[in-house]
């Protein structure tokens, strides 16, 4: 259309510079009217031509910014404060976003295969067994300052007589006819940490009040503590700079726990049983030139008092027993044979890294010199006061493609330490047993692991009145999800 209008204006101008033209005057004025009108027509069709672009862009703004329904357009989006983000936030949750600050939740689903089998000079004693069994675990810790903070989880766990009597396994059964599973409160605590109590080399003081994590688990090895066991009462932990410099770090620490084990309010039993123990360790981190990443060791030495546990029935909840392997043959049966457990426990690490591979090697030392067993039992258990383990780990479990293999061999006597603690995964679970332990464990994506173990265990006391004659082979295969 343009080129039209250029082409016509070009001929009047023509015909404008043409004699004849110039001749006639009224011509000329007619050819100029003309001219003047062509323009005010071309201005208005700019006119519109604009107008029509700015409804185009308004449409496609329109477009992109209508709701999924297709029939609310909303205005364009500007850029929004930090400020503004929350307050829009603090008044669409009412205010608890202060709540949701420092606040992690966290999980796990564990799903299950597990198979025995047993030798046994009675075969009436055991039969192999399958089982598949599934464990779920979650909660959150709430951080209100750098001193204060608490936690609380919930676990999967099983039930007897309407009790929960396994303070070792979060585990639940597939059985029962598809009934439905119980959730217990794993962990409920407050952790204080003063600012204050940071004076010369101390780096931390932690105070831990409720059911928590078990801080002597750190020192220790699964021959103590099942790693499961999560303690009630109140410990204390102080974190100590001894040393540091370029080539050598040297840290410690000493933790002390006060925990009840049960309380019993029978005038006419044993009383209260509780448990102090103490922890102290030192963890020297240096550099060697072979390697290219410095050498992390840990020396710890334990003392458990488990005063009044093994009297007054304080090992049974309801009807089931916690002996798990302690004799109970002799004397009354709410009194374990060996009268008293104050354990005393070193424990040794290693982990370095040749050429960046992790590698760790342990070694956990235990014994109950103040057991007092009684010399009808016969030889086999009097000399039973004694528990050791060794072992080693292999890669270490971070991220996919990570991949961790395990070996242990362990030996612990029947009285030597508290087998209501001990792990329950180490053959049917107890003490008065040796053998081997073999884990594998690879990790399939950031979040899943698929790990599988083997348990190769002996029973130290057969023939023992009260104690089966059999070796025990354990089979766990796992899918492990964490969130």
């Amino acid at each position: 259309m343009k080129s039209k209008k250029l082409a016509a204006l070009a001929c009047l101008f023509s015909l404008a510079m043409t004699p004849a033209a110039w001749a006639d005057v009224d011509q000329v004025a007619a050819l100029s009217k003309m001219v003047q009108e062509m323009g005010r027509e071309m201005n208005q069709m700019k006119k519109t031509i604009e107008r029509q672009d700015d409804k185009i862009r308004q449409l496609e703004i329109k477009g992109h910014l209508e709701s999924p329904s297709g029939t609310q357009a909303v205005s364009e989006p500007s850029v929004m404060t930090d400020k503004d983000f929350e307050d829009r936030l603090s008044t669409a949750l009412g205010g608890s976003n202060k709540w949701l600050k420092d606040l992690k939740f966290g999980g796990d689903l564990r799903l299950r295969y597990e198979g025995f089998d047993f030798t046994s000079g009675n075969p009436s004693e055991t039969d192999p067994r399958n089982r598949f069994r599934f464990r779920l675990r979650y909660g959150f810790e709430k951080k209100f300052s750098d001193e204060m903070k608490i936690g609380f989880a919930m676990a999967s766990g099983e039930q007897t007589n309407g009790t929960n009597v396994d303070p070792l396994s979060t585990n639940s059964t597939f059985d029962n006819v598809f009934n439905f599973k119980n959730i217990f409160i794993e962990k409920a605590y407050a952790t204080y940490m003063p600012n204050w109590a940071k004076i010369g080399p101390v780096e931390k003081l932690e105070i831990t009040g409720g059911k928590a994590n078990n801080p002597f688990e750190l020192g220790s090895s699964e021959l103590i503590w099942d790693r499961d066991v999560k303690p009630e009462g109140i410990y204390e932990k102080v974190d100590i700079k001894v040393i540091e410099s370029d080539n050598l770090d040297l840290k410690a620490y000493i933790t002390g726990g006060q925990y009840i084990l049960d309380e019993d309010s029978s005038l006419a039993s044993a009383g209260d049983a509780q448990l102090f123990a103490v922890q102290g360790g030192l963890n020297p981190v240096f550099y060697v030139p072979f390697l290219e990443r410095p050498v992390d060791m840990l020396q710890a030495v334990s003392y458990y008092n488990y005063a009044d546990f093994a009297n007054g029935s304080n090992f049974i909840i309801g009807t089931t027993s916690l002996a798990n392997g302690n004799p109970n043959t002799s004397g009354p049966t709410t009194q374990l044979d060996t009268r008293n457990f104050q354990v005393i426990e070193s424990y040794s690490e290693l982990a370095l890294y040749p050429y960046g591979f992790p590698t760790r090697l342990f070694l956990d030392v235990a014994g109950n010199p103040a057991s007092s067993p009684i010399a009808s039992q016969g030889p086999t258990i009097l000399h039973s006061n004694f528990a050791w383990a060794i072992g080693t780990r292999l890669g270490q479990l971070k991220q996919k493609g990570d991949w961790e293999a395990r070996y242990e061999y362990r030996y612990i006597g029947a009285n030597a330490v508290v087998g209501a603690f001990s792990d329950s995964d180490f053959g049917l679970g107890g003490v008065g047993k040796q053998g081997s332990v073999v884990k594998l464990a690879y990790m399939i994506t950031d979040s899943l692991a698929l790990a599988g173990s083997m348990n190769f265990t002996d029973n130290l006391n057969a023939g023992t009145a009260g104690v089966m004659d059999q070796q025990t082979r354990r089979f766990q295969l796992d899918l492990v999800w964490k969130f």
